[in-house]
């Protein structure tokens, strides 16, 4: 199989909420697709989406998922009806433990977990400065890391 849109994940994750009758916001969003490709790069050594991530000045951005949403204003709550759903068990799974663990966070916390001090946001903006992309390997090495600490 290969890789989702990440804004198929956007999409799970606006629909998991609603199922908790709760709405996201923009940052919400593009945090929680991003710490559920951390996650799916740690337990299975893939992408769980092929797109390009970004170190914006506040945080790690997927590009694409920032400007179609957008559009929505900072709550979003429609899907983007042109990207299948994540119907795959195993990837609905490690999305389902994401939003277990992250999904009651506040935006705000959400951004400081992206900023964590030698994590892949600031090592790529170290590199290569703002908007450098921040590459899948960084991405991986930390939280694979994370993972093995709470093992």
């Amino acid at each position: 199989m290969k890789p989702y849109d990440a804004r198929q994940v956007a999409n799970w994750f606006i629909r998991r909420a609603a199922r908790d009758g709760r709405v996201l916001t923009i940052m919400s969003i593009l945090k929680l697709a991003y710490i559920a490709h951390g996650h799916y790069l740690a337990q299975k050594g893939k992408p769980l989406f092929a797109n390009k991530i970004e170190a914006w000045r506040y945080g790690p951005v997927i590009v694409g998922v920032y400007e179609d949403f957008r559009k929505q204003g900072m709550e979003v709550s429609r899907p983007l009806s042109r990207f299948a759903e994540i119907d795959d068990p195993s990837d609905v799974t490690v999305l389902e433990e994401v939003w277990e663990k992250y999904g009651g966070l506040r935006p705000f916390q959400l951004s400081r977990l992206t900023h964590v001090r030698n994590g892949p946001w600031e090592l790529a903006t170290k590199i290569g400065g703002w908007y450098a992309q921040i590459p899948p390997a960084l991405i991986e090495q930390h939280y694979r890391a994370k993972e093995e600490q709470h093992a």
